[in-house]
Parts: C-alpha cells; sequence; structure tokens
C-alpha cells in the first residue's frame, strides 16, 4: 500500500530524475577539481565557503558593539537604531527563500561570487554612509545577501565529501560559524576605538575578498542542465513575506513616536502575513512548505525555534549597549566579552550531539531553555559594580544554553517529520529562527525606548535590567511548547 507523500505523482519523479542527473553532473565536476588540486581539495573548498559564511553571519552581529556611538553621532533611539540590526535580520529571512532558486538560476559559483561582492559593496557604502536612512537600507542589502550565502555552503560541503566524512567536516565548518558571533564584536569593538563606528563595517571586507579570489578555483560552477527542469519562482510568496516583514517591524518601530500609523503598519503587516500563509498553502511550488505543520509537534518546534531567534539575536543586542553605557566598558571590551561564551559555545556544540543521540531530543532544548533563562536572570541582576569577568561568565552559562537547544531542537524537530521532508523542516526552522530574531530585537528596542521615556532616564540601567528579565520570560515559556516536541518513528513507506 502507498502512503500519501508529495512525492508520488508524476511530475515529483520527473524533477527528480532531472535532480539526479544535475547531482551527477556536480560529482563529475568535482571529481576533476580532485584531480587537478589533489586529495586536500575538498578541505580548500570547506575554508573557501566557510569564509562567506563567517562573513555573513559576523555581519549580524558586529554592529552591535558601534550601536551606542551610532546613537550618539546620528542623535537616534532605540526605536530607531534597532533597524540596523532588525533590518538586516529580517532581509536574510527573507532572502533564504531565494537560496534554492538563484543557485538553480545562476549556478553555484555564479551565486557565491555574485552574493560576495554585493556583500563587500554594500559594507563600503555603509562605512561610508552620512545619514542613519542610508545606513539602514545598506544593512538590509547585507542581510538579504547573507541570507543567499548561507545555504550555499552547505550544498558544497554535501557535495565535496561522501556521506561518511561529512560529520567531520561539518564540525570543522560548524566551529567556525559558532566563535564568528564572537570574534567578530570583539574585532569590532576594537576597530571602534581606534577608527570610528564606519570601522566596524569594514571588518569582513578582507574575508569576502579572499573567498572571491579562492571562489573560481575551489568552488564547482554547478550549472543547470541545458533544458533541465527549473523550479518556478513563487514571486507572489516573495513579495507578501518581504512587504509583510516591512510593514510589521516598520510599524513596531514607529509605535512609540507615532502611535497610530504605528498600529496601522502593524495590523497591515500581519494582515499580509496571513495572506502569505494563504497563497503558501493553494500554490504547487511554495518557498515555504507549510504541509510538513500537519505533523503533530513539529509546530512546537517553530515556536522554540523563535525563542531561540528572540534569546541569541536580543541577548547579542543587548549585552554590548548594556556593557559599554550600564557598566561603562569600552567598545572593545565590550566585544571582548562575548568572547568566552563563543568558545564555550562551540565545545558544548562538539558533545551536545551525543546528548540529543542519548536523550529525548526535547529534554535536551529544554536544559538549554533552563540554562540561558538563568543566565539573563543573572544578566539582569548586574550593575555598574558587576566586574568584566563576572559579566562574561553569564553570558557564557547562556552559550552553554544555546550549545544545548540547538542540537536537541533541530534533530527534535526533524525527527517528528515523515522521511523525505527534512529538508523542507530545517529551511522552516531556519526562517522561523530568523523571523524570531527580528521580532525579538525591535520589540526589546521598543521596551527599551519605552522605559526610558517612562522612567525619564535616557540610557538608564534599570530598562537594560528588565529587558533581560523579558528574555529570560520569553525562555521560560518556550518549555512549554518544547515540551510538546514530542519525537515519534518515522513511518515507513512501502511500494
Amino acid at each position: 500500500m502507498l502512503c500519501h507523500y508529495p512525492e508520488h505523482n508524476t511530475d515529483y519523479w520527473t524533477r527528480f530524475s532531472v535532480m539526479s542527473v544535475e547531482t551527477k553532473a556536480r560529482q563529475q565536476e568535482v571529481a576533476a577539481m580532485f584531480a587537478r588540486h589533489g586529495p586536500g581539495y575538498r578541505w580548500w573548498a570547506v575554508v573557501t565557503v566557510m569564509l562567506g559564511t563567517v562573513s555573513a553571519i559576523m555581519e549580524a552581529t558586529v554592529v552591535n558593539v558601534a550601536l551606542p556611538e551610532i546613537i550618539r553621532v546620528f542623535h537616534v533611539g532605540h526605536d530607531q537604531v534597532q533597524l540596523l540590526s532588525t533590518g538586516f535580520l529580517a532581509a536574510t529571512t527573507a532572502s533564504m527563500l531565494l537560496a534554492t532558486w538563484a543557485m538553480q538560476r545562476f549556478g553555484i559559483r555564479r551565486t557565491y561570487v555574485g552574493a560576495l561582492l554585493l556583500l563587500v559593496m554594500f559594507s563600503v557604502l555603509a562605512a561610508l554612509a552620512d545619514r542613519f536612512e542610508l545606513l539602514a537600507l545598506c544593512r538590509i542589502g547585507q542581510g538579504s545577501i547573507a541570507g543567499l550565502i548561507q545555504p550555499l555552503a552547505m550544498l558544497v560541503i554535501i557535495d565535496v565529501f561522501p556521506p561518511h566524512e561529512r560529520g567531520r567536516a561539518m564540525g570543522a565548518y560548524g566551529l567556525g560559524i559558532v566563535l564568528s558571533p564572537a570574534i567578530g564584536p570583539a574585532a569590532g569593538g576594537l576597530l571602534v576605538d581606534h577608527f570610528g563606528w564606519r570601522a566596524v563595517f569594514l571588518v569582513t571586507v578582507p574575508l569576502c575578498l579572499a573567498a572571491i579570489a579562492m571562489a573560481p578555483r575551489f568552488v564547482i560552477a554547478g550549472r543547470p542542465l541545458a533544458g533541465a527542469h527549473k523550479r518556478p519562482f513563487d514571486a507572489i510568496g516573495m513579495l507578501l513575506v518581504v512587504a509583510a516583514l516591512c510593514a510589521l517591524l516598520g510599524g513596531l518601530s514607529a509605535l512609540i513616536r507615532e502611535p497610530v500609523p504605528g498600529a496601522a503598519f502593524v495590523m497591515i503587516g500581519v494582515a499580509l502575513a496571513v495572506a502569505f500563509v494563504v497563497w503558501e498553502r493553494s500554490t504547487l511550488h511554495p518557498l515555504l512548505d507549510l504541509g510538513i505543520f500537519r505533523e503533530a509537534g513539529f509546530g512546537a518546534a517553530v515556536l522554540v525555534a523563535a525563542a531561540y531567534g528572540v534569546g541569541i539575536y536580543g541577548s547579542t543586542y543587548l549585552a554590548p549597549i548594556f556593557a559599554q553605557i550600564g557598566a561603562g566598558f569600552s567598545a572593545y571590551e565590550a566585544g571582548v566579552m562575548l568572547v568566552p561564551g563563543g568558545i564555550v559555545l562551540a565545545i558544548v556544540l562538539l558533545q551536545a550531539g551525543r546528548l540529543a543521540d542519548r536523550f529525548p531530543p526535547n529534554r535536551v532544548a529544554m536544559a538549554g531553555l533552563a540554562f540561558f533563562s538563568v543566565s539573563a536572570i543573572l544578566m539582569g541582576f548586574s550593575s555598574r559594580a558587576t566586574g568584566f569577568w563576572l559579566l562574561a561568565l553569564w553570558v557564557s552559562i547562556g552559550r552553554v544554553g544555546l550549545g544545548l537547544i540547538i542540537p536537541g531542537l533541530n534533530a527534535g524537530a526533524l525527527r517528528l517529520l515523515p522521511y523525505g521532508t527534512e529538508a523542507a523542516g530545517s529551511a522552516s526552522i531556519n526562517f522561523f529562527r530568523q523571523l524570531g530574531g527580528a521580532l525579538g530585537v525591535t520589540l526589546l528596542a521598543l521596551f527599551l525606548e519605552g522605559r526610558e521615556r517612562q522612567l525619564n532616564a535616557v540610557h538608564g540601567l534599570q530598562p537594560m535590567q528588565e529587558g533581560f528579565f523579558l528574555i529570560a520570560f520569553v525562555y521560560c515559556l518556550a518549555m512549554i511548547p518544547a515540551w510538546l516536541m514530542t519525537s515519534r518513528t518515522q513511518p515507513v513507506r512501502s511500494a
């Protein structure tokens, strides 16, 4: 008896056969690369794509250490300066849905090199910006490129490593990914202290240029075959999701200064989000496969992913501001404060995967949520008298939590899905994690601005402390869906 999976139709198998031919073509390109460069080729390929991905991820957090100076230079509040973070995250959220189409349309190497060139261009323009509005637009441009780069790197690793060696490659690749959000702010802080806020946008330019130089030599072209089936681009879905994000985040940012127009834009954003869901459920080639939400527990996993985004991006937004304005540290010290946490996160990730295999993944994720909640509470109780290393310790406790959440969430969510839908599930988890980060930073900045006005204390310590308590509350609430994220045995298909 045939189980009713979407694969059981002629259109799917036609696409599958074409995809198999394209996969063989890529394998032939990889074989040619090995013949040219020898057995060390695969690691050169990993380094090449890691340079681009590290640049993309670093851009998400490197600006945070410069926010206090940007607030001072452009005379803006938290409700406006947060656009530099949320604009980036929102653009990344939307452009992630474009990655597959771009690779099918232009090929792997062209997409990668083109994206890196655009990232360099937006970074230089941001460093030269003389108006806050132009700076915010450049950050949106950077985010849109970052969303294209990240999924592409995973495909390259899968192509050049056989299945039994991918774990080692993913481990090396992942180590660079988790360390970049910690190293980036430290490097950015050093530049801010010595050269001003503009220099922070140039941190990743050398990495991008190195990746651009290496890509023609070590990244396969990966062009689709002539006449091959190409997945139609869901232009309506992309238009709806971009409009919804712009209206929702823009409306939330305007609520403090212009409550009526802000509320109107929020309502429009919600309406557009509903329209996006309706459209994605009805179109044959959706950007986001919503059919997987029928699986019991996957909706709970998505809520945990959104909370995870709130925590990691909210804390990396708030911690450097708290360290500089609240504790009186320099921008460099605020960046260095995050480095021990990044190292701890890398160490925990090396072991947490085994825990997710040995114990129920949702319980591992719950332990991570608990660790991060404790970290946020400790940060909330901190003051100007709290020492540098004690603050670094509180941050590190939170990174232990994130290191437990990542494998627990990923393993737990994907085990809930039928065979063959894991890619769609992974895309959904990434999408809602980024969405949670964008909404979380926006709401956190809105909260800080509102409390500062209410207390009549510009950049006061109390609103920032309460902000950490708010993050802890979100993570405590996330334990409820984490508990419901229970695994079940995947169905076995019979022919």
